[in-house]
């Protein structure tokens, strides 16, 4: 590793030092109550150095949802190219970003609530992000429908709905995780999807990959 490269991975090491610490804050304090100053404290960096790596705490914030956005593009690009069959892909992409919304609640959840508090630029890239997540499921559930494997008038809403619903666990794991565990959620979560999507047999979730449960990472 040269110089260059050093100095660059010096560089990402403290930024993600300086998210831990300010996506903590934000969670705590929520993202107008939270400054620099603190966010500097908590990460330990000083004041006059955070300068360096992030101009405001928005550019924070936009890392946090590019971060996220940036697991779940992740996530549906490995799962869908191992399998050719959309109802495979489907299940397979599932599972998946159910596990990574499981790991990462709390940030999801935060996500959610702040996506309010970007403006300008940062509002319309993350918006553009996330437009092409829901343009992969519908073009997924597009080619299923030419191949006569999915039933679905409105690949574009489907894709919406789909979206959604595998926010379940960030949004609604609250009154769902004292009663069910995260395997049972997830067959539920799968079947639900693929009877929308005009699947009539019951498609078995594939195992989770790890022990999951309702906390964050």
């Amino acid at each position: 590793m040269n110089n260059r490269e050093k100095n660059q991975s010096r560089r990402e090491e403290r930024q993600k030092q300086i998210y831990r610490g300010a996506l903590k804050l934000f969670r705590k304090k929520g993202f107008h109550a939270t400054s620099m100053r603190e966010i500097a404290k908590a990460s330990n960096v000083g004041l006059g150095n955070i300068y360096n790596y992030f101009k405001s705490k928005e550019d924070i914030l936009f890392l946090v949802h590019s971060n996220i956005l940036g697991r779940l593009h992740q996530c549906f690009d490995e799962s869908s190219k191992t399998y050719e069959d959309p109802v495979d892909q489907m299940v397979h992409v599932i599972r998946s970003i159910f596990e990574l919304t499981c790991q990462f609640k709390d940030e999801m959840l935060f996500v959610y609530t702040e996506t309010k508090s970007l403006e300008g630029e940062y509002l319309h890239e993350i918006l553009r992000q996330e437009a092409q997540f829901i343009a992969d499921f519908q073009a997924m559930i597009e080619r299923g429908v030419k191949l006569g494997v999915f039933d679905c008038r409105h690949p574009d809403l489907a894709a919406n709905i789909i979206v959604f619903n595998l926010s379940i666990s960030p949004l609604r794991g609250w009154n769902m995780f004292p009663y069910h565990d995260a395997a049972t959620m997830l067959e539920a979560l799968t079947n639900f999807i693929l009877r929308g999507l005009g699947v009539k047999r019951e498609v078995p979730a594939p195992s989770l990959r790890s022990p999951l449960s309702s906390g964050s990472s």
